[in-house]
């Protein structure tokens, strides 16, 4: 049989095929967002600058290295970051 179709679905009319295909694509679109939101959560984000990978640090990191390269040139970290940022 080559156009068989499941007992369950050949009862569907066309306002059931669109109310399923509508609740179908809203599933797909809030699963996509989900698995966004965890890949952001648990992965290291990386960015390629000049065909180099360089991972993106999080604030904490960023705001001690900043504070350590003022203390290097003995300068304070605002006038690091209007300087040389």
């Amino acid at each position: 049989m080559l156009n068989s179709v499941h007992p369950k679905f050949s009862d569907m009319n066309d306002e059931d095929i669109r109310q399923f295909l509508t609740a179908f694509g809203d599933f797909m679109k809030h699963a996509e967002v989900e698995e966004m939101k965890h890949e952001i959560r648990t992965a290291k984000h990386h960015v390629i600058i000049d065909g180099v990978e360089v991972e993106i640090p999080e604030e904490n990191d960023l705001i001690k290295s900043f504070e350590k390269e003022a203390a290097e040139l003995e300068v304070t970290v605002d006038y690091y970051m209007q300087e040389f940022l």
